[in-house]
């Protein structure tokens, strides 16, 4: 228990609760608003990781300006400050993003983003920053302050993790996403009146030093060491760019939901607390045994790629993670300096998380083609934990003297198998017949092999660990439409049982490598809504449906809800949503309003279909849901995989006023109607939505 820290009468409780409410709603925060702006750059997993680089700034700033106040200013001068502040932080509520969504051809979308977060939540959310090492440094000037500073960063990871824990399954399911940011910016107001009694109490109380006393004298007050707070730096560095490097490689094939968010930092705050909290939680004798198995397995489970699956991927990343930060923040807790030094270190360690985050959302992007900045993070962790045994190498005595324990060896060589497979990969990309490309939405590989018929070759478009289309290269089959979109598909039975009527209009959302252009006819305008740029620019030089296709083709760049609202005038006969066959999904596109907008956008017995071929989510019940809504009948259609014509499974869901054409024949035999006898989950809205609901 964190023992309470008396300033002053009835403030003796106020330090702990503000400092345990403040990290409560920092940490709380960070989900609200990446959900909420989640929808405007098409549910990336890249969103949340420039979410937690923002925040990881506003710390660095946040601690740099606690650390300046405590060294420049007098308490009571401090107080007056703080609190000033904290009223000016009050006209920023509540914290409800801009409305409105970024253009295509705008600013880069890190900097859309990070230009967003600051203007809704950066005052607040940078004085939450401020006032916890604010307040433990007032903790530490009352008598007896000592060590209690310390235990006071525990309990604030702890408000941290208990906000990360609840929000997915106590806050998100329940409450819409305008609820949840109001409810916050009236818990912030709780937390200025905790800061207003906690300044109070300090302006109160009878004159104290400046400086935070030692309680305890000689070496340990001694002024840390170059070398010392180098390791302050690397330690929080390396645990950041691991917690940033899993979470993205969590999130790129597994759903977008706030739980592989929040799991990582959860597990990244848990072993801060225990190793604040207490020097019986980390040892090196015991952890780095088991810190070898983490990265051997790890490095396996990445090394695999998507094969992996997501019941093994998520255990091994998740537990690997845990014990790599376990033996970061033990080796820095070990470290942790004075009382007198505590805001200088919360400003090293803040200035090494920034420049973690900083390499995996902005520095990786520009050097790996792939999400490699995984294997930087086990690499830097390894190389840590050889130099600190090299420094202090843990010995066994034998009759012939001393030799290196076996975790030493084991380190090293560990070490060198991680730096070999990274070396390997990266040479790997460098062969003939493989392209592999990085933007802000994902990783993409295009890659020529063998056709499975063994005549000819395959081109193949992956995006993360979901094909996204293939051609074969023979002239003769080139034009032959595969993966999800063959003859047998629900969108190919569609199509051929409308080729007789007219020529017709075609929206699509997602262009993947333009297979569906393959079924245009002369007449016919496929018109394209791709978010990705670069997705654009593959599909146009590494693949010909889309130059092939007799049908007038058009294609436009950014977010499909935001150009269809702009677009009064279309009308399609067939509307096809393939946005969902990685689990990566946009949910803004699953909404209420969503399919509303759909529904003015299809042409007197329009079809919507929608792809939903994806391994870890049922979307089936939910957009059966939104059909009733709108009185629509809708019918899902599932095909088998046939390589030896380039053909996958696939799982189509049509969506349509048309009755009769559902009742044709060939229709009827091949579906079934979506969700049939499963209770369909609360209809999303672009103010909820819960994927948790619509796991498998």
């Amino acid at each position: 228990m964190i023992a309470p820290v008396m300033m002053g009468g009835r403030a003796g409780g106020a330090i702990p609760g503000a400092i345990f409410l403040g990290a409560f709603l920092l940490f709380l925060v960070q989900p609200v608003i990446a959900k909420a702006i989640l929808p405007r750059f098409g549910g990336a997993p890249a969103v949340w990781t420039t979410c937690l680089l923002f925040f990881q700034a506003l710390l660095l700033v946040g601690y740099a300006g606690a650390h300046a106040s405590s060294r420049l200013l007098r308490p009571r001068a401090q107080a007056a400050l703080h609190l000033a502040l904290l009223l000016l932080a009050l006209p920023a509520l509540p914290i409800v993003p801009p409305a409105g969504g970024p253009a295509a051809g705008s600013t880069p979308p890190v900097l859309e983003i990070l230009t967003l977060l600051g203007r809704s939540v950066g005052l607040p959310g940078l004085l939450l920053c401020v006032s916890s090492p604010l307040l433990q440094h007032w903790a530490a000037l009352a008598p007896g302050g000592g060590p209690a500073p310390y235990r006071l960063y525990a309990l604030s990871n702890a408000g941290s993790m208990l906000a990360l824990l609840g929000y997915p399954v106590a806050i998100e399911p329940w409450f819409t996403t305008r609820a949840q940011q109001h409810a916050w910016s009236w818990a912030f107001v709780g937390f200025v009146l905790l800061g207003a009694l906690c300044a109070r109490s300090l302006w109160r109380a009878p004159p104290l030093p400046a400086a935070v006393p030692d309680p305890v004298p000689g070496p340990v007050a001694l002024a840390p060491s170059v070398r010392q707070r180098l390791l302050w730096l690397a330690l929080p560095a390396c645990a950041v760019t691991l917690l940033l490097a899993v979470t993205n490689q969590m999130c790129q094939e597994v759903a977008v939901v706030p739980l592989l968010w929040v799991l990582p930092l959860a597990l990244y705050l848990l072993s801060f607390i225990l190793c604040f909290e207490s020097d019986r939680w980390y040892a090196r004798s015991w952890c780095l045994p088991v810190l070898i198995l983490a990265l051997v397995v790890m490095a396996q489970a990445l090394a695999l790629g998507p094969r992996v699956g997501i019941l093994y991927a998520v255990p091994v990343f998740s537990i690997g993670l845990f014990v790599c930060c376990l033996f970061c923040h033990g080796e820095l807790a070990a470290r942790r300096p004075a009382a007198r030094h505590l805001t200088a270190f919360y400003l090293m360690v803040a200035l090494g998380g920034a420049l973690g985050g900083a390499f995996v959302s902005l520095l990786a992007p520009l050097l790996f083609r792939g999400y490699d900045e995984l294997y930087v993070g086990l690499l830097a962790t390894g190389a840590l934990a050889v130099a600190f045994t090299a420094t202090k190498p843990v010995r066994r005595r034998t009759g012939s003297g001393p030799a290196w324990h076996p975790s030493q060896v084991g380190l090293v060589l560990v070490v060198g198998v991680i730096a070999v497979a990274f070396g390997t990969r990266l040479l790997t990309r460098t062969r003939p017949g493989l392209r592999e490309l990085r933007s802000f939405h994902g990783t993409m590989r295009i890659e020529d092999l063998r056709a499975p018929d063994g005549e000819g070759t395959v081109r193949y478009l992956t995006h993360g660990g979901t094909r996204h289309g293939q051609q074969f290269q023979d002239p003769e089959r080139r034009r032959v439409p595969t993966t999800y979109f063959g003859a047998s598909s629900g969108i190919g039975l569609l199509l051929e049982e409308l080729a007789g009527e007219p020529p017709r209009r075609v929206g699509i959302i997602g262009l993947g490598a333009g297979v569906l252009a393959a079924w245009g006819r002369p007449g016919d305008l496929y018109r394209f809504y791709e978010l990705d740029p670069l997705v654009i620019e593959v599909a146009r030089r590494e693949f010909t449906f889309l130059g092939d296709s007799p049908a007038r083709i058009e294609l436009v760049p950014g977010d499909a809800r935001l150009s269809l609202e702009r677009e009064a005038d279309q009308r399609f006969e067939v509307f096809v949503l393939d946005a969902f066959s990685s689990d990566a999904i946009p949910a803004h596109l699953l909404t209420v309003e969503a399919f509303d907008l759909y529904r003015r956008r299809l042409a007197p017995g329009g079809v919507l279909a929608l792809h939903v071929t994806t391994r870890h989510l049922d979307l089936g019940p939910l957009i059966g849901g939104l059909a009733d809504r709108m009185g629509m009948p809708a019918w899902e259609i599932v095909s088998a995989a046939d390589e030896a014509r380039g053909i996958l499974d696939a799982r189509w869901i049509l969506v349509t006023f048309n009755r009769e054409l559902l009742a044709r024949p060939r229709l009827r035999a091949a579906g079934r109607i979506p969700g049939a006898g499963a209770r369909p989950p609360r209809l999303w809205t672009d103010d909820y939505s819960n994927l948790l609901s619509v796991l498998k």
